[in-house]
């Protein structure tokens, strides 16, 4: 019962945080990118191909473009926070799923409550939740198909109808991210090597029939995407080389891992008792015992293949790892819970009530955290107060330092940039010069803003010498940076 109280208010405290992470997060440029595939206006045929042009599989896409289209019938859905509301859609999924589970699965029902705790502290759910991109739902489905997974260890666990909830959740998460698709299947490969060595051979062609089958949509968009997705990545913006990697991983796996410092040292406790237990042969220790080792040569055998084709074509950074938390966070929980399972009842409510505690804090701690990331917002509030203060501010978006977007494949980008700039300024109230013109403001500054360009700190002289290469009478001005862009604030010319 006092498990039960914790999700629940786990799960409002989650959600009320992502609602306000959601609403006071700034876009930035992948989001405008996810939201002018998915934008109101475009008919379907246009965008489908634009989807398949990408580097990742349609299903958010479609996804986002159906919530697009529901949303526009209560009169929402013209924006990116509008949008971003698709997540906490897939929240409430997962939670209400994870009860449906809960409910007929008494190894799960134990495992939730720490479960969900550890999902709810790790800064990067909360920060892939507020996002108009795939990661969440990356995030969420790999959560739901990892007790589906692990029950599949058991005797007479996979039954009809639990082959069908793990196909139908299998073709999904294998369906969204190509990074999490090799870490799922790490970890089924690893399961149904288990198996194979405990000579369950009936369960393990069994698994292995329902992941061949799951992966049949994903290999039908493969053979329509993966050309293009080999040419996109020819010359890729991901860094390269095995120190890239590493960190990558690295940070992923540090940060999961030390999210929740209370749910973290009763996890550490449990480690200890489960090798004790191990070692006195005791059953319930050898089969967490047995599931952690299995959980981790996936992962490993997952990430392995990772790093070796990340060598030969970057393709690792922190978010692409979304699939790893979950992994993590069920690690965490199999050894929370067997910390705990012996205990009475007061010592269990102590601890559960300071892991609660220690969550609070961390939703806190990220929610902060996530609504200071870098955005937009900063220069375009920079211009619109310029604006306000002196109506005949000219605005130019000075895009000749996108070049790196605006020359990456797909094809969409030489559309999005422009695009990105023109739904900012809109959103904050002010307007862009027309195209083509080069004509100054008399009465009041002239502004030259520039977004997207993270490794570019250039000074107020390289920018202006390269605006009168491009035509424009500039002679002085001083530059306001905001996050990953700036403004070139330049006097009136009377």
């Amino acid at each position: 019962m006092l498990r039960r109280a914790g999700f629940v208010i786990l799960a409002v405290m989650f959600t009320l945080a992502a609602i306000l992470a959601i609403a006071g997060r700034g876009p930035w440029y992948d989001e405008f990118y996810s939201f002018y595939l998915v934008r109101p206006g475009a008919p379907l045929g246009a965008l489908v191909p634009a989807w398949l042009r990408d580097n990742h599989p349609p299903l958010f896409y479609a996804l986002a473009w159906l919530w697009a289209r529901l949303l526009g019938l209560v009169g929402l859905g013209g924006s990116v926070e509008a949008l971003r509301t698709i997540n906490l859609a897939v929240l409430a999924a997962t939670v209400a799923l994870f009860v449906r589970i809960a409910h007929g699965d008494a190894w799960f029902r134990r495992l939730v409550w720490y479960y969900a705790a550890a999902l709810a502290g790790i800064f990067t759910v909360l920060d892939r939740i507020d996002q108009l991109r795939s990661y969440f739902l990356s995030l969420a489905l790999t959560a739901l198909v990892l007790p589906l997974l692990a029950r599949c260890l058991r005797r007479n666990a996979i039954t009809l109808r639990g082959s069908a909830t793990l196909g139908i959740v299998l073709a999904l998460t294998f369906s969204v991210h190509l990074i999490t698709t090799v870490i799922v299947a790490g970890l089924v490969a690893a399961i149904f090597g288990h198996l194979a060595l405990a000579r369950r051979w009936r369960d393990a062609w069994r698994l292995a029939l329902i992941a061949v089958l799951a992966l049949i949509p994903f290999a039908m968009m493969m053979a329509l995407q993966l050309p293009t997705i080999v040419a996109n990545t020819q010359v890729f913006w991901i860094p390269p080389g095995l120190h890239a990697a590493r960190w990558s991983i690295e940070m992923e796996v540090v940060n999961a891992l030390t999210a929740d410092p209370v749910l973290g040292l009763v996890a550490l406790a449990g480690f200890g008792l489960v090798i004790w237990g191990v070692v006195r042969r005791d059953v319930p220790s050898r089969d967490t015992f047995e599931l952690i080792i299995t959980l981790g040569a996936g992962l490993v055998l997952a990430l392995a293949v990772l790093v070796v084709a990340h060598l030969h074509r970057p393709l690792l950074i922190t978010r692409y790892l979304v699939a790893l938390d979950p992994v993590l966070a069920l690690l965490l929980a199999l050894l929370a819970e067997r910390a705990t399972r012996n205990l009475p009842v007061p010592g269990t409510a102590v601890i559960d009530g300071a892991i609660l505690i220690a969550t609070a804090l961390a939703i806190h701690a990220n929610l902060d955290k996530t609504l200071h990331q870098w955005s937009w917002r900063g220069t375009a509030g920079t211009i619109a107060a310029q604006v306000d203060k002196c109506p005949q501010t000219a605005v130019y978006p000075d895009m000749s330092w996108n070049t790196e977007p605006l020359n990456m494949p797909p094809r969409e980008n030489r559309e999005v940039v422009p695009f990105a700039y023109a739904y900012v300024a809109r959103s904050h109230g002010f307007a862009l010069a027309p195209a083509g013109s080069h004509s100054l403001s008399a009465r009041c500054p002239t502004l030259f803003w520039t977004e997207h360009v993270a490794s570019m700190h250039p000074s107020a002289t390289t920018v202006i010498r390269q605006l009168r290469a491009q035509g424009y009478r500039v002679t002085s001005g001083r530059m306001v940076r905001n996050d990953i862009g700036w403004v070139l604030i330049t006097p009136p010319t009377r």
